[in-house]
């Protein structure tokens, strides 16, 4: 709600230090700042502002104010923190709505691209140069279970960079920031999604992310213990001290398999990306529903695959487990949350766009 907030929830954090990255949707800007003060100007502080309207504005369905004034804003903000801190990322890029809302590999990584365009040419019109610009965007990849498709899906990443960095003159290497899939998780028999979480960890460790965020194994079933919250940090731990994922550079470049999927992805997800572009970027392809009907296609699809059980889910609708006990999880007291934050609306009227509304594959066979 406030900057005094953020200064409790990092009480005892080194800034300077200790990566912190953002997640504040249209109140992105503000948020940047309040945490760049608490940074306190350390020039190195590895920050990641995450400042990423677009996706906000794909999950809502509306903006407070026209979309590309957020984007806009977002854009000034961020190229004034960047005067002071040098290392920190300013966007962050991600096509993780489509994903969360039922869309393939492909189409996911096409509004990444198409998003991480917009976001580089706000920050060209706000004063960075195309290479500072391009430096400052974080791209996001959304990982399931699938940890074949997702180790080729994070390679695929680096290669539309390449393209996108390539057309824009400027040579500047990915960053990449993997999080483990929402829609991958069941609420029945919810252990197994520490099964899930685990191969989404390995395939962004073995395709080449920089940085990895895992889910809680009981998301879908309410807010996570600290049980559960060490869960999804020894899972990493355990991937990075134990197993070494991170101690080769490309461990699967070479195999003729993944070079293929990655490939097939990579051009898979271009086409996509100049069917955005074509449609005059990623805010007028959303606005005119070209995105919201290509990924609604593509759910209903995947959730006869699940219907059919020609896909299926373990615990849900293969080897349930007849003695399922719900693992706990935290109740608390939602008076504690309740908190008034800066209003987000900028002057003008609301940008509209069909809502890509997140699901989960498991939902329809778990009743209620």
């Amino acid at each position: 709600g406030s900057r005094d907030d953020l200064a409790r929830v990092l009480d005892g954090v080194l800034l300077d230090l200790a990566p912190v990255a953002l997640d504040a949707g249209f109140l992105g800007p503000k948020a940047a700042d309040w945490l760049g003060a608490l940074a306190k100007a350390a020039p190195n502080a590895p920050l990641a502002f995450h400042m990423d309207p677009l996706t906000a504005w794909m999950q809502a369905g509306v903006s407070p104010g026209p979309i590309e004034s957020h984007v806009f804003s977002a854009a000034t903000v961020g190229a004034r923190l960047a005067e002071t801190y040098a290392t920190a990322s300013l966007f962050l890029a991600t096509g993780r709505a489509v994903h969360e809302a039922g869309g393939s590999n492909a189409e996911e990584l096409a509004v990444m691209a198409a998003a991480a365009v917009a976001y580089a040419k706000a920050l060209v019109r706000s004063g960075l140069s195309m290479d500072e610009a391009w430096s400052r965007i974080v791209l996001g990849v959304s990982l399931d279970g699938e940890y074949f498709t997702g180790v080729a899906k994070v390679r695929a990443v680096r290669a539309l960079w390449g393209q996108l960095t390539k057309a824009c003159g400027v040579e500047v290497p990915a960053r990449i920031e993997a999080r483990s899939s929402q829609r991958m998780l069941a609420k029945a028999d919810a252990w197994t999604n520490l099964l899930r979480l685990t191969a989404a960890g390995f395939a962004a460790a073995v395709g080449g992310a920089d940085t990895v965020v895992l889910g809680n194994f009981t998301d879908a079933v309410g807010l996570p213990t600290a049980f559960a919250r060490r869960q999804a940090r020894n899972t990493q731990l355990v991937l990075m001290e134990e197993s070494h994922l991170g101690r080769v550079a490309d461990p699967a470049g070479g195999a003729w398999y993944l070079d293929t999927l990655t490939d097939q992805l990579a051009r898979a997800a271009w086409g996509g990306f100049q069917a955005i572009e074509a449609d005059g970027g990623i805010i007028k392809a959303l606005e005119s529903g070209l995105i919201a009907d290509i990924v609604a296609k593509t759910r209903e699809g995947q959730e006869a695959s699940f219907a059919d059980n020609s896909r299926k889910i373990l615990g849900v609708t293969i080897f349930p487990n007849a003695d399922d006990k719900t693992p706990e999880v935290e109740t608390p007291d939602p008076a504690a949350f309740a908190v008034d934050g800066p209003d987000p609306r900028l002057p003008g009227p609301d940008s509209r766009c069909p809502a890509l509304v997140p699901i989960r594959f498991a939902a329809a066979f778990e009743g209620a």
